[in-house]
């Protein structure tokens, strides 16, 4: 219905769909602003996805809920707005002194969860203490930062140097009998 009507807007959803919620399914004012805005950013998905595929439906119950006026987390109890009350089951104590976001209340296999998001803080940005650079090539390993540098020679010349005498001393000693020809 909000994507036929293009009802992609809270105001235009709104005035299609606020007075079926309330009056066919009784719900309160703020769980079915809860429901359309969540039906709103399920049609705006589909509809930015080059790749369409079905027209989306309706396969799950659940409803977006904002924190100032969908819930309230008091306790180990959960409040919606509407007079519901569910009691908490798990919680991650390490984000209670976060403020609570938004919420998702899904309701799937007979159980409600609610999805209860969290505004942490940005990480404060990494300064490094120095720069390490190290270059490791054929003949040589470089190690060092912006004040010094070390260079260590490999072996490789060396080792070329023996396989070039021992090819040599085969070639110069190897039999006719065993040479193929």
């Amino acid at each position: 219905m909000i994507i036929a009507n293009r009802a992609l807007s809270l105001g235009k959803a709104h005035k299609l769909l606020y007075k079926e919620l309330r009056e066919r399914y009784g719900l309160s004012s703020t769980i079915a602003v809860g429901c359309y805005r969540d039906a709103i950013a399920i049609a705006k998905s589909w509809l930015r996805n080059p790749k369409r595929g079905k027209m989306p439906t309706v396969k799950s119950l659940r409803m977006w809920l904002r924190s100032e006026d969908g819930y309230r987390v008091k306790g180990d109890r959960v409040e919606l707005i509407g007079g519901y009350r569910f009691k908490v089951m798990g919680w991650d104590r390490r984000y209670d002194n976060y403020p609570n976001r938004e919420a998702r209340l899904v309701f799937r296999e007979g159980e409600f969860t609610l999805y209860v998001y969290k505004q942490t803080p940005r990480p404060a940005r990494y300064a490094p203490k120095g720069v390490l650079a190290v270059d490791i090539n054929e003949r040589q390993i470089v190690v060092g930062n912006s004040s010094v540098e070390q260079r260590v020679e490999t072996p490789i010349e060396s080792a070329l140097r023996y396989r070039r005498l021992a090819e040599r001393l085969q070639e110069k000693y190897s039999s006719p009998k065993t040479t193929p020809g």
